[in-house]
């Protein structure tokens, strides 16, 4: 059987791909992932065969493995602090060293700063310290990335199909961040520029133990004291240091503090209209996916994550007949997620002959037996 690098020369068989792992994130089952990527490295390059739904299915050592965005989450860590991000990717990165294979990191929207990063170590000559026997590469928002000065991306050919990786943030209304970002060829995050203050060690401790609302009326009460006092005196009279003093505090503690709090509650109260929170991968396509920008993707399956629902949906269009697959995610879901029928802990195996969605299940995999999502071949 050929590898997939030989037939495309950009990607080796097999490929597993997983999104959404939220590492750092509240409700992450980093546990789970840790295992999930202990077993990976135990699998034989000859495979390992599986009872799946009455059928047998042999998983083999991956040649690839995509990470599909959102594996970090720097855009709304546990309390806030991105601390806990590190302390939930330490056991990975050890593991990932470990492993035999090539490894694809495509950003999502949770974990950008890595892009930012990756640009100031590339500036200052630094190279990511992967030590693995594959090589490590990242890319920003598809893989393959867009054909340099086109809007085009090129699938690569696992099997007999060609694949297209993308997050599926790009399938969001709420794009305007991006669009100013592309106008002014700079990051334009508000949101991530208050989580980096708010990261601050003071700023962390401002109303870990208090409610941020308390915090932050009460010092809003003391600034309009302050400078109701000194409204008709000059900045450099007494009281208009101590408004610039208490502004100042005012704005890199309290309101970044404030404004990551804010931020997680109207995210996390979002019923989908904005975001397509926990959406069946047929909504999420019939509602936002647009054939004109499509068109620019040269793939017979495009793979996504982000919206947490694992699943398929065949879309036809003028261009062509399309697969789109959601890899699902690694986070504790909530009830209206699973009301919906959505389910953690999913991952996409693709080998010459299909691409499966399946389920990682530590007690199940240890009796030779593993969960199909659906049915893809």
């Amino acid at each position: 059987m050929k590898s997939a690098e030989e037939d495309s020369g950009k990607i080796k068989e097999p490929v597993i791909i997983v999104s959404d792992v939220h590492l750092g994130g509240k409700g992450s089952n980093y546990p789970d992932f840790w295992d999930f990527l202990d077993w990976l490295t135990s699998l034989p390059a000859t495979g390992k065969t599986f009872t799946c739904d009455g059928d047998e299915v042999t998983i083999k050592k991956p040649g690839t493995l995509v990470l599909l965005g959102d594996i970090l989450e720097f855009w709304d860590p546990r309390e806030d602090d991105r601390n806990y991000v590190a302390k939930d990717a330490l056991t990975p990165l050890s593991i990932l060293n470990e492993l035999d294979c090539n490894i694809i990191y495509v950003i999502g929207n949770h974990d950008e700063d890595i892009f930012e990063i990756r640009k100031i170590w590339k500036a200052k000559g630094v190279r990511f310290p992967y030590k693995g026997k594959g090589t490590f590469k990242i890319v920003f928002r598809s893989y393959p990335e867009r054909v340099k000065g086109t809007k085009r991306v090129e699938g690569v050919k696992i099997g007999q199909k060609w694949y297209a990786f993308l997050h599926g943030h790009q399938f969001d209304k709420f794009q305007v961040f991006y669009k100013i970002s592309r106008f002014l060829k700079v990051r334009f995050d508000p949101i991530d520029w208050h989580q980096d203050l708010a990261n601050v060690s003071f700023a962390k401790n401002v109303g870990r133990k208090k409610r941020p609302t308390l915090i932050f009326g009460l010092l809003l009460l003391l600034y309009g004291f302050v400078y109701y006092l000194g409204r008709n005196t000059t900045i450099w009279s007494g009281f208009g240091i101590l408004w610039v003093i208490i502004s100042s505090f005012f704005v890199v503690t309290i309101l970044p503090r404030f404004v990551t709090w804010l931020n997680t509650e109207i995210w996390r109260r979002n019923t989908g209209k904005i975001v397509p929170k926990c959406r069946p991968v047929k909504d999420v396509i019939e509602e936002r996916y647009v054939p004109e920008k499509g068109k620019y993707i040269n793939a017979d399956v495009i793979v996504f994550g982000h919206t947490h629902y694992p699943g398929y949906y065949t879309k036809e269009t003028n261009e062509k007949k399309r697969v789109f697959i959601n890899t699902g995610c690694w986070v504790t879901l909530d009830k209206e997620c699973e009301e919906r029928g959505a389910v953690p802990n999913t991952f996409l195996y693709i080998d010459a002959k299909a691409p499966y969605l399946l389920r990682w299940d530590k007690e199940k995999v240890a009796k030779g037996e593993i969960t199909r999502i659906e049915d893809l071949r």
